[in-house]
């Protein structure tokens, strides 16, 4: 059994914050604190909800060691990693200095990427990605983001690379949150399939995806055809990152990959359908195995990052 080196691991959701004491040696989280997003506060009423969630966690664990913080931040962050560049969900982030803050608040070292690359990483470390030095990670959850390792390491372009959500897929599509039409976000996250359900289910109040999901689990007609575009959409977006990418493998998570048959069910008929067949069977689809934690995992390994690649 390695020794435990703890982290402390942060995520800024668009409608959860989310911390932990996470052992890097081990993939172990501990004391995962978790808070609904004050979104309509903007981006101080975030900071503080999640200052006091991280205390509450290091509060359960006072034997650990902690030697840094890593943050996972759900929206688009410099090359440099130290400001958020834009919160779709919440106001008033942007360049925001997220890591000197919290460096500041707690005494510790801070490292920060986007949601998509600290999944993609504790995905690729000690989930479903492991072992592979090629993985593409999309997320879908409240948005729809991804992940790269190429070659063993995260890649990030200019910074901001594997922005997989905003892909288009559906020229003059509905409107998305990047200002853009028809991108991948637009058509398949949980926001975008709850404003289809609201629509077709006439209740502008409660119907959210998880519910789309169970209507269709269920038999519903309305629920088949909203899950059909959304995730026919979302494979046609995994089909074109296939053939420019070819990675070994590509790594569902987030809330909605949850519903594991219901994608594989839609999945992997339309990527059969959009693959040239040179590319048949050359990537595996898989699933987290991590349970929703693959963020907070990830979150952590970024104050380890250079020492993991192969």
């Amino acid at each position: 059994m390695p020794a435990p080196r703890y982290v402390l691991a942060l995520d800024f959701g668009g409608t959860k914050l989310a911390a932990a004491v996470v052992n890097v040696a081990t993939g172990d989280v501990l004391s995962p604190v978790r808070t609904a997003t004050p979104a309509a506060a903007g981006a101080a009423a975030c900071l503080d909800a999640m200052a006091a969630a991280a205390r509450e966690s290091l509060r359960r664990q006072p034997a650990a060691a902690v030697a840094g913080i890593g943050i996972s931040f759900g929206g688009p962050v410099s090359r440099d990693r130290r400001t958020v560049l834009r919160s779709m969900h919440v106001a008033a982030w942007d360049g925001f200095d997220l890591p000197a803050r919290l460096s500041a608040t707690f005494g510790l070292p801070a490292f920060m990427d986007n949601d998509g690359n600290a999944a993609a990483l504790g995905e690729w470390r000690f989930g479903a990605g492991r072992g592979a030095r090629d993985m593409l990670y999309v997320q879908v959850s409240t948005g729809v983001g991804a992940g790269i390792i190429a070659d063993g390491r995260v890649y990030r372009g200019g910074g901001l690379a594997a922005e997989f959500g905003h892909l288009t897929v559906l020229p003059d599509g509905p409107e998305c949150t990047c200002g853009k039409r028809g991108c991948v976000e637009s058509l398949a996250s949980g926001w975008a399939i709850a404003r289809d359900g609201r629509a077709a289910f006439g209740d502008a109040a409660a119907m959210d995806a998880e519910q789309v999901v169970a209507a269709a689990a269920a038999g519903d007609g309305r629920g088949q055809a909203i899950l059909d575009r959304a995730f026919t959409h979302l494979a046609l977006g995994i089909a074109n990152a296939i053939i420019l990418l070819d990675p070994e493998v590509v790594v569902l998570g987030g809330g909605l990959a949850r519903a594991e048959a219901a994608l594989r069910r839609e999945i992997e008929p339309a990527l059969a359908r959009f693959l040239p067949p040179i590319f048949k069977d050359r990537a595996r689809l898989a699933f987290s195995r991590l349970g929703g934690a693959e963020t907070l995992v990830g979150a952590a390994l970024l104050v380890e990052e250079p020492i993991l690649s192969f």
